[in-house]
């Protein structure tokens, strides 16, 4: 890993994506792990309320309760700020050995993030949190910057974890310039890690039908304390 290099290319342009983050066994025994979790979430948002369904109370939703939700979800995404997906957070109902808190202890070691420090140039970076993410046909996260008042945030990530990715599948993270326009696209290639600075408007495309498998990470923030 050229770290001079990485720092270089995010100093000028607020992003960068790293191949071969992880050793390819460590991700892909990581991306299995995720994969047989039975912690899944469908989460998604209406207006500012965000709502989780996991697998067992989704099952006992009827047909029309089912539409209801995907229409809300539709309608919210032409009217604003909306994502579906299923997510995986750090909470305590999540075993002690469960994957993602083995990856976000390694990310919270001191070696990575004298690292991440190093890369970004953000030294008030003091730790960094995570949440795994699945996202099948038709889920997607819209546009938006990722700055909320308070967090501290300084830096986003994305740990890309699935073992074959097509750009004509979707899922791309995409960043955009004040009109609008891509300027820049990340595809989510098997153990890539994407670093971008916040606020920064991005965001991931629907996946579309033609995916063979859900696109697989984990992502959160680069925080300083506040």
């Amino acid at each position: 890993m050229d770290v001079t290099a990485l720092s270089a290319a995010f100093d000028t342009h607020g992003r960068i994506q790293i191949s071969g983050f992880l050793t390819d066994d460590t991700a892909r025994a990581l991306g299995r792990d995720l994969s047989l979790s039975g912690d899944w979430k469908l989460t998604f948002n209406r207006g500012t309320t965000v709502l989780d369904y996991d697998q067992a109370a989704y099952a006992q939703l009827d047909e029309d309760a089912r539409r209801a939700i995907a229409h809300d979800i539709v309608d919210g995404g032409r009217r604003g700020f909306q994502f579906c997906y299923d997510t995986i957070r750090e909470t305590e109902a999540i075993a002690p050995d469960a994957p993602l808190r083995r990856f976000n202890r390694f990310m919270n070691s001191p070696d990575m993030l004298a690292l991440v420090r190093q890369v970004t140039g953000f030294d008030t970076i003091e730790r960094l949190d995570g949440h795994a993410s699945r996202y099948g046909p038709g889920q997607f996260l819209t546009t938006h910057d990722d700055h909320i008042a308070g967090k501290g945030r300084r830096a986003a990530y994305v740990m890309n974890l699935s073992g074959q990715w097509h750009p004509d599948w979707g899922g791309l993270l995409q960043f955009f310039d004040a009109r609008g326009n891509v300027v820049r696209a990340f595809t989510p290639a098997f153990n890539t890690l994407a670093v971008f600075a916040v606020p920064q408007a991005h965001s991931v495309s629907w996946v579309t039908p033609l995916a063979a498998n859900p696109r697989l990470a984990i992502t959160g923030w680069m925080l300083e304390e506040r």
